[in-house]
């Protein structure tokens, strides 16, 4: 008989209540966790150095066509642009005269390029290709392929933007026209920051 009275009655033993509440408050609470960590809470450590947005652009120092050393620790403060290329790639052939429009309009604004070569053994053909094009930027010889391995790629040519406070802000895979409108836009966003 008593069976059949807890049968017609929704009855929940203590146990099982104490474990719903418990489910209930676990809920809330990683809902009120995730509504505090906003997009502000989901950019990565400023300290740290990587290639990609938000992170310190990782440090190299090469030689230049001159035989100086040369990095990206030369050029804090200034908007850099990293640009990996070689002398036998035709979509870098092409964006070279955007970057030296670019460079020669921003240069004085506090804008600099650092055209990583990644051409083996032959800073001779690096330094006839920068005398055909008339190239006034830095142009950095990496012979052994170290800043290469720091900034990895499966595209060439590839480009990093640099903000004034060190940080990757943009990376550009392939060939790109520096010289249009919405470039001199966002470098001149950039210089002002």
């Amino acid at each position: 008989m008593k069976l059949t009275i807890l049968k017609g009655k929704s009855f929940i033993r203590p146990k099982d209540r104490l474990l719903g509440l418990l489910i209930v408050i676990a809920l809330t609470l990683l809902v009120l966790r995730i509504q505090k960590s906003g997009p502000e809470h989901l950019q990565p450590e400023t300290n740290e150095f990587k290639p990609q947005e938000g992170y310190l652009a990782p440090r190299f120092t090469l030689r230049n066509l001159k035989g100086n050393l040369e990095g990206i620790d030369d050029h804090l403060g200034k908007v850099i642009i990293i640009n990996f290329w070689a002398t036998w790639c035709t979509p870098c052939v092409k964006e070279m005269p955007s970057f030296e429009n670019l460079y020669r309009r921003f240069r004085s604004k506090g804008l600099t390029i650092l055209a990583v070569s990644l051409d083996k053994n032959s800073p001779s053909k690096v330094q006839e290709f920068v005398d055909k094009h008339k190239l006034s930027f830095p142009v950095l010889l990496d012979t052994d392929g170290g800043a290469e391995k720091l900034y990895p790629s499966f595209t060439i040519p590839f480009t990093y933007v640099v903000d004034k406070k060190g940080r990757v802000v943009a990376r550009v895979d392939g060939g790109k026209d520096w010289g249009s409108a919405k470039t001199f836009e966002a470098v001149e966003h950039l210089l002002k920051q």
